[in-house]
């Protein structure tokens, strides 16, 4: 396979994850097959590694596959602390003391969770440590803790 061939078949993917909701590879491989590109789904898994697409929860709760390295907005002032709206998405609660936040998920989502904050390179975060229900964040000095609340909240789509 010519390195064209697979530069174009990963600007296809790409395009189609910012345009389509995806939550089976059976339905991006057809998508694909669509617009003339016919490869395996063994092809297509090496893609999403070497892109780092990774399959995340909505706020629905449903699983779909999702591009890295998304710009988030600054959004303006809101209180923050403990926060519950997040419950939807796997994110139950964050709390904040000094330079560190710590996020409550249910068991089983904090490292998605973590792996979707560290590849997205949200201001203000330096990065993620997390084992089955906590993600702790560490922030940079003198993080906007409002700004990093309102970018996780446009990460994880919550109104």
């Amino acid at each position: 396979m010519r390195q064209s061939d697979k530069k174009e078949r990963q600007e296809a993917i790409a395009e189609i994850l910012k345009q389509a909701v995806i939550s089976s590879q059976e339905d991006l491989l057809n998508m694909l097959a669509q617009r003339g590109f016919e490869l395996t789904q063994a092809t297509l898994s090496r893609d999403f590694r070497e892109m780092k697409i990774a399959k995340t929860p909505d706020a629905a709760g449903n699983y779909t596959y999702r591009l890295p390295a998304l710009h988030l907005p600054t959004a303006k002032s809101e209180k923050h602390g403990m926060i519950t709206p997040f419950h939807r998405t796997g994110v139950l609660n964050i709390e904040f003391s000094g330079t560190i936040a710590v996020i409550k998920t249910p068991g089983g989502y904090a490292k998605g969770i973590a792996r979707d904050i560290d590849s997205n390179a949200i201001p203000g975060i330096m990065g993620t440590v997390a084992d089955d229900d906590t993600v702790m964040v560490v922030l940079r000095e003198n993080a906007d803790k409002i700004n990093i609340i309102n970018d996780l909240k446009t990460l994880f789509a919550v109104k």
